[in-house]
């Protein structure tokens, strides 16, 4: 259950803070400003806007002997906007946002880079953010997980690009 306690949690951490940090491949370079937000990030965002509740509901008699493609896909894109329509807790939305430095852009990846998304400063981030999550239910990622396939929290990554780097 959540508890006052839980508002101290950080919901971005310095890369080499995060305990799975060394199982990275390919290791970060030197220097590169990398955050991670941690998998219980994502874990209370669906617990606490009752994600699961209603994706399952937008499923409910689309698997079945004969599977439905069109209320398949119709199930997806709902899904999509639940995600990003969805609210995070407003003490981890600010503390994510006063984390990261202004100015600059940033790159999220999930570890593995399956998802990635680009943002232009802080509260883009953030959003960018709520994109990688929604990404997880793409009509084709929810097809190849299957009827049981149910999405665990994972990290995500933010690293600031380098400015010099995005220049011609």
């Amino acid at each position: 259950m959540f508890s006052d306690g839980d508002l101290a949690l950080r919901p971005l951490i310095p890369l080499a803070e995060w305990e799975g940090a060394a199982a990275l491949r390919p290791a970060p370079e030197a220097g590169a400003q990398i955050w991670v937000v941690p998998e219980w990030v994502e874990e209370e965002f669906y617990r606490l806007n009752n994600l699961r509740f209603q994706i399952e509901r937008l499923f409910a008699g689309v698997w079945g002997a004969r599977v439905d493609e069109e209320a398949l896909a119709r199930a997806a894109e709902r899904a999509r906007e639940l995600v990003r329509g969805s609210y995070l807790v407003a003490e981890r939305a600010e503390a994510f946002v006063k984390t990261l430095p202004p100015g600059g852009s940033f790159l999220l990846t999930r570890p593995g880079g399956s998802a990635t998304q680009r943002a232009a400063g802080p509260l883009e981030a953030l959003w960018a953010l709520k994109r990688i999550w929604a990404d997880r239910w793409k009509l084709d990622e929810v097809i190849a997980r299957g009827a049981a396939g149910w999405p665990g929290p994972e990290p995500v990554l933010l690293e600031r690009e380098d400015v010099q780097r995005q220049r011609p």
